[in-house]
């Protein structure tokens, strides 16, 4: 599968491990190997990268790259081959609901995690990947997205989804 499109996501969250490490040698070479040519990074409040950082990405991976804080994101998301993202539930649904590849990376620096929760119960039902921080790198190199299925939004799936919701939101 060619990832031609990356699309970042961190919501409105601070979420620097995540943005440092997408752009980091091991993850970058991985996005090569995977024809990827543009990495859209919607960063929120966590550290861009600097304009130095997008050069040199473009020079040695060949990968442009657009960043911002905000802006409403649809076309970046209807544009994607992969999304690449923290496991906030707006974040979960957006790959869901647009029938997309999805990679959720857990903050494990948060203290409630129900992103995790909910991350391993989608993961479960084979609709998107989860992994940590540290193990990004390798899980973008040998993931088979392919082997994703697409989620059909049909009145019973959104209503399990919204009970999930529910039952993590209530421990």
């Amino acid at each position: 599968m060619h990832l031609n499109t990356v699309y970042i996501t961190v919501g409105t969250t601070k979420f620097d491990a995540l943005i440092s490490t997408v752009s980091s040698e091991p993850a970058l070479k991985a996005l090569q190997s995977r024809k990827c040519t543009r990495l859209v990074i919607q960063h929120g409040n966590s550290q861009p990268l600097t304009e130095d950082e997008i050069q040199l990405i473009g020079n040695n991976y060949g990968i442009r790259i657009e960043q911002y804080k905000f802006r409403p994101n649809t076309e970046d998301i209807k544009s994607a081959d992969l999304i690449i993202g923290h496991a906030g539930a707006g974040t979960c649904m957006d790959i869901l609901n647009n029938q997309k590849p999805g990679l959720i990376v857990i903050n494990d620096t948060l203290m409630d995690n129900h992103q995790l929760e909910l991350a391993k119960q989608l993961a479960a039902e084979n609709y998107l990947y989860y992994c940590k921080v540290t193990d990004l790198d390798a899980q973008l190199a040998t993931l088979n997205f392919d082997a994703l299925k697409p989620y059909e939004t049909k009145p019973e799936n959104l209503s399990k989804f919204v009970s999930a919701i529910n039952q993590l939101m209530s421990h």
